[in-house]
């Protein structure tokens, strides 16, 4: 729940010093596809240190009507060297997964990132 927050149309189009509901909808893409990058991890038998997901979406005006015109989502994970490859198949599986993803009619790209924790050999 969003209690005491500032938001309005205006601050989508950068003349105003607080969210909109554009922001909100690309938070929300970013938020769901990070908890569906970590199910999907975890169902993989992949363990991460963290998964961080940004998103920006594009607002255009068209004909006198403002449009989604897509989001741009970047994932990055910590990942074990010998995993980078699995990691990759399993962010896109979890893209296709991500109910809020799927429920727009939007063009969303990903791209995918491993920040590679080498491993420690035994002594």
């Amino acid at each position: 729940m969003i209690n005491n927050a500032l938001y309005s149309f205006g601050s989508g189009t950068g003349n105003e010093p607080c969210t909109s509901t554009s922001e909100m909808l690309a938070a929300a893409v970013a938020s769901c596809l990070s908890l569906m990058v970590a199910r999907e991890m975890a169902k993989a038998g992949l363990k991460d240190e963290y998964v961080k997901t940004e998103s920006q979406l594009t607002l255009e005006e068209k004909k006198n009507h403002w449009e989604i015109t897509g989001i741009q989502v970047n994932v990055v994970a910590s990942v074990p060297e010998v995993h980078a490859k699995k990691f990759q198949h399993v962010a896109k599986s979890a893209k296709a997964k991500c109910p809020i993803s799927r429920a727009l009619k939007i063009p969303i790209k990903m791209t995918v990132k491993s920040e590679l924790e080498k491993s420690v050999a035994a002594a």
